[in-house]
């Protein structure tokens, strides 16, 4: 999982230079079957069922912080999910963070896909 340019230009902005950086009001994970890329609106899902789940996170532990709830993603349409996001919004927004998914995912045509409470982490190293 990697932090986008735009977050650590607000991150460097709000520690360097006392540039307030307004904390998003929620959460969103996003599903792509393709690098998303720094920006992170590359290959999204659509189709299907598939809509951005929202996804909260633990405090966190050194450098690690893991998701605190489930998402669970229905009649998703056939593809392979190889990369995911985390997002400002439920729809369009910035990009937070982006990374491959460890274990890719081939699915038909209305499978779900699921992740528990603590699958989904953020390392900053």
């Amino acid at each position: 999982m990697t932090a986008t340019d735009y977050l650590e230009g607000k991150i460097l902005d709000h520690v360097l230079r006392n540039t307030a950086y307004v904390q998003p009001t929620g959460l969103w994970l996003a599903m792509h079957t393709a690098d998303p890329t720094e920006v992170g609106n590359i290959a999204e899902v659509v189709g299907g069922g598939y809509a951005r789940q929202a996804i909260t996170f633990s405090p966190q532990s050194g450098s690690t912080a893991a998701s605190s709830n489930a998402q669970n993603f229905t009649n998703m349409p056939a593809l392979t999910v190889t990369h995911f996001t985390i997002k400002d919004a439920v729809t369009a927004g910035n990009t937070l963070f982006w990374g491959v998914l460890s274990i890719q995912r081939t699915l038909s045509a209305g499978d779900p896909l699921s992740y528990a409470a603590g699958q989904i982490l953020i390392s900053c190293d």
